[in-house]
């Protein structure tokens, strides 16, 4: 047993200091990837675009928004599975599992729930590009509030939700991804499963972005075993310069610029020191609300721009001060408590006898790894 445990404990070591490494530039990944869908709705409202109009002021604004929400997809996966090394740390098997479910379910249904709750109870827009409100039905609802609506081919209750269900249903698989993946010698294992995700991924949208998630898992290998050795300051620039590539990339490219684009990334996270300073700690203030900002910008959007009489060169002013006091209480009255409650749950679960009576072997060993190594 006291094998076992020092297994254990350099386990949680690793996933700290790989978490510690990663985290502010992973914070300014995520904020130019939320901020990126903010421009793209700004602009296209600002531009009088209805919907299914994408150029705004010359802006391909499809794919500007599209690329924000790859890297939302990318940055998750890499999160998770450093989420799912640091509780490792103290669980293997199902009760691992069973804890990252609740966590999950706990973090990504109750402010979606919210916001669609509130559009249906308000008659709010799915967007603020004058598509009208319009009740959808009772397998609507449920689609919505599920987050199954591209399984079920339902309408949106509001468009950011579009990409919710790509993540709940990565959600379902990462787990096991993260016990094939961490034995000694499974990077075949990964190559193997990207290849294969990248061949599947135009066989049906239900496999569109694998790849996307695929990256994140090689970003979240690659950082146990390489040194970074880029110049921090070069990371924001890199991360910009490759949001400006995929929106100026001919539209009809999209599929093979989405795997280009997320491998890229994906390959490049671990290799760029950590970021320090003012940039760093917008990023980390942005990143905590992001998940705010992105539902909540379409309403404000909508309110500001269709609704109030504000002089149009406040408007953008306005938007952003609206959203982020929305993100902001949207994060202290829903998310942060449902996110205390789920791992309460969570907690609860793992500790019940029935889960102490799972054998601590359920669960592939891998070896103890230092960043750099």
């Amino acid at each position: 047993m006291p094998a076992v445990r020092g297994r254990r404990d350099n386990v949680s070591i690793t996933g700290a200091m790989a978490k510690t490494g990663l985290d502010s530039n992973l914070d300014i990944l995520r904020s130019v990837a939320v901020l990126t869908v903010l421009l793209t709705h700004l602009l296209q409202v600002t531009a009088g675009c209805k919907f299914d109009e994408h150029i705004a002021y010359g802006i391909e604004t499809y794919s500007l928004g599209t690329v924000g929400v790859l890297l939302f997809f990318v940055h998750t996966s890499l999160v998770l599975m450093q989420s799912l090394e640091r509780t490792a740390a103290a669980r293997r098997g199902w009760p691992l599992i069973r804890f990252f479910y609740i966590r999950r379910a706990f973090r990504v249904y109750p402010l979606s729930i919210s916001v669609i709750l509130l559009s249906i109870a308000f008659s709010l827009p799915p967007n603020a590009l004058g598509t009208p409100y319009k009740w959808g039905g009772l397998r609507w609802l449920l689609a919505n509030l599920m987050l199954v609506q591209n399984v079920t081919g339902s309408g949106l209750v509001a468009h950011p939700l579009w990409s919710l269900p790509y993540e709940v249903q990565m959600y379902l698989v990462l787990p096991f991804l993260f016990l094939l993946v961490n034995p000694a010698g499974s990077g075949i294992r990964l190559a193997v499963l990207y290849i294969a995700g990248v061949v599947l991924s135009p066989v049906s949208f239900l496999f569109r972005y694998v790849p996307c998630f695929l990256a994140g898992v090689l970003a979240y290998k690659l950082a146990r075993h390489v040194r970074p050795r880029f110049p921090a300051w070069l990371w924001s620039p890199t991360v910009a310069g490759a949001v400006a590539y995929y929106t100026w990339a001919p539209y009809s490219t999209r599929r093979p610029k989405d795997v280009m684009i997320c491998l890229i990334i994906g390959i490049l996270i671990p290799f760029f020191r950590a970021n320090r300073g003012i940039i760093a700690a917008a990023a980390a203030q942005i990143a905590k609300y992001s998940y705010g900002i992105y539902l909540c910008h379409t309403p404000v959007l909508w309110l500001v721009y269709r609704q109030l009489p504000i002089p149009g060169w406040q408007r953008p002013v306005w938007v952003v001060i609206g959203t982020a006091v929305a993100a902001v209480a949207c994060y202290r009255w829903i998310e942060h408590p449902m996110i205390e409650l789920g791992t309460r749950l969570a907690s609860r679960k793992a500790n019940s006898p029935a889960a102490r009576s799972i054998p601590f072997a359920t669960a592939p060993s891998f070896p103890d790894a230092s960043p750099g190594s």
